[in-house]
């Protein structure tokens, strides 16, 4: 009887934790034929803090420097808390002209609400899953007029997302590919090292829709850095567009970066607040280390 009580309420546990397939066919209005991928919503209002995420504004210079970097960042979400590793590398082509630079998120854990599950359209195949893998980014940045250097500073980057991650149908990742690419300058203020920073760009990415097989946004960002030789920090403001209608396209975020150099390792830290279609705030702090 003992055994037959424990069993009961191990199953009733498991039945209020998981989702049914009926359940998600009703949240979703499945009309009986379509895959379950297509009831996705591939957006950054719709997804994980990590899935879209606007990019982050350069200064308009080329770093030059061989460098890997390792993070922790922790993101606060009503109905979503999720912890995450990230991996950065720079790699300089041609000094002070081109360069590489990569972003990948290797582990993430996460856990939502029953409520956010169901906004998200996951798949009660993966209701209760709370592991995934993140998507790789590869950038090139090109300096741009070198001889204006002196009153501003002006670079290309073109941005490349693979489709690596885990996770789609947990709305965690969107299992797209995506491209962008920008023009972002500095300017020094006054002879001082306070630099005005702004960025503007183009971002694509491929969607699951009945209408559209991929979004286009106009991409933005404007705000201040600080930089001493052994002291960088940066705050500004930026997102991007897209061009469908109430449909969580369009995330803006406020940024604080930094930086603190010792030698060869760096220490980082920052800050990022969503303010549109990204439900998020975000810490986040690691270190660097210069290989050459």
């Amino acid at each position: 009887m003992k055994k037959c009580t424990l069993a009961l309420l191990l199953l009733l546990y498991l039945s209020g934790k998981a989702q049914t397939f009926t359940r998600w066919a009703q949240v979703v209005g499945w009309d009986g034929v379509s895959h379950w991928s297509k009831y996705m919503i591939s957006m950054p209002g719709y997804q994980g803090p990590n899935s879209l995420p606007v990019p982050r504004i350069t200064n308009g210079s080329i770093d030059s420097n061989f460098t890997i970097s390792a993070t922790g960042q922790l993101h606060y979400s009503k109905g979503d808390q999720t912890q995450n590793l990230n991996i950065y590398a720079n790699y300089c082509l041609v000094k002070d002209r081109i360069s590489f630079d990569l972003v990948w998120v290797p582990y993430e854990r996460y856990t939502m609400s029953t409520a956010i599950k169901e906004k998200r359209h996951v798949f009660s195949q993966f209701f209760d899953d709370q592991e995934a893998t993140g998507e790789v980014h590869l950038n090139t940045n090109i300096q741009l007029l070198n001889k204006w250097r002196k009153n501003i500073q002006l670079a290309l980057r073109i941005g490349y997302r693979f489709p690596s991650g885990s996770g789609f149908g947990a709305a965690r990742y969107t299992d797209g590919p995506g491209y962008y690419f920008d023009l972002s300058a500095g300017k020094s203020i006054a002879h001082t090292p306070l630099k005005w920073i702004g960025m503007l760009g183009f971002y694509t990415w491929q969607i699951e829709s009945a209408e559209h097989n991929q979004d286009d946004a106009f991409m933005f960002g404007t705000g201040l850095e600080w930089n001493k030789p052994l002291l960088k920090i940066q705050g500004y403001i930026a997102g991007y567009l897209g061009y469908l209608k109430n449909s969580g396209d369009k995330p803006i975020v406020l940024r604080l970066q930094g930086e603190k150099k010792f030698n060869r390792i760096s220490v980082l830290f920052g800050l990022q607040h969503g303010i549109h279609d990204f439900a998020f705030t975000s810490v986040e702090a690691g270190a660097k280390y210069q290989i050459q």
